[in-house]
């Protein structure tokens, strides 16, 4: 493939070895590196276990060889100068720079958080503490890429002005072709892309079309997380859904 292609590392579990298991299988396929999410609760209950995002990187750059990140960091919960301190630590420790994922959250972790008993605070709150991040990160780790994830206009905006990159989680084609073009026109230059879940019970030319649409649409790196979450399922699936061109316009390879 002639773009980025990150897959998501399985937090939804208490296995050390699914998490290593995913980075090594990544890496084997040739793609670009593993992202974490940051959640608090079980992905169909709130009971099941889920690691910890920031810990669970510290251990994927123990045996990464390429590039590991977030994606993204929820910035409530973790102060500006917290979050840039986990940006300098994995730029200290990894092989390959690291990316930075940040973002204000939505309903699902607002329902996480309550479960805990954490107050969400406004969204004006987060999207300053978003800011306040990115400017801890910039100052204390300078030169870790750093995206912004979410739809909103209000994220995209800080997206184009103050990060790297901007990423897309889910939605439909016409909506982030639509967002593409917008960012684009605020700064040419920050980087588009999309991110989604894709069921491999799913006909493999579908999940194929997933990937080109989203392409043709402007995305300029994908991530992509394949159901089940495991190391076994990258293996798999990986080489067939990726053997396609990512664009119309591309020969086959």
């Amino acid at each position: 493939m002639n773009l980025p292609v990150w897959t998501v590392l399985p937090l939804f579990q208490s296995s050390r070895r699914e998490v290593i298991g995913m980075v090594r299988e990544s890496e084997s396929l040739g793609l670009t590196g593993v992202l974490a999410a940051d959640h608090l609760a079980g992905w169909r209950r709130p009971t099941s276990p889920v690691l910890e995002a920031t810990t669970a990187l510290g251990m994927a750059a123990g045996v990464a060889e390429r590039r590991v990140g977030s994606l993204v960091l929820q910035t409530a919960l973790r102060s500006p100068l917290y979050t840039a301190s986990v940006a300098a630590t994995l730029a200290a420790v990894c092989r390959a720079p690291p990316l930075i994922g940040l973002g204000v959250g939505d309903g699902r972790s607002r329902t996480e958080s309550n479960r805990l008993g954490i107050a969400q605070p406004s969204l004006a709150v987060r999207m300053r503490l978003l800011k306040e991040t990115i400017a801890a990160v910039r100052a204390l780790a300078p030169g870790v890429e750093i995206w912004v994830g979410g739809w909103s206009r209000e994220v995209r905006e800080v997206a184009a002005e103050q990060a790297d990159g901007w990423n897309a989680w889910g939605g439909e084609p016409a909506a982030f072709e639509v967002a593409v073009e917008q960012m684009k026109k605020t700064n040419p230059s920050v980087s588009v892309s999309w991110g989604g879940l894709l069921d491999t019970t799913r006909p493999l030319d579908t999940l194929r079309r997933t990937l080109l649409r989203r392409v043709d649409s402007g995305a300029q790196a994908l991530v992509v997380a394949l159901t089940p979450p495991r190391a076994s399922t990258l293996r798999r699936w990986a080489p067939a859904i990726f053997c396609r061109p990512t664009s119309r316009s591309g020969a086959d390879r």
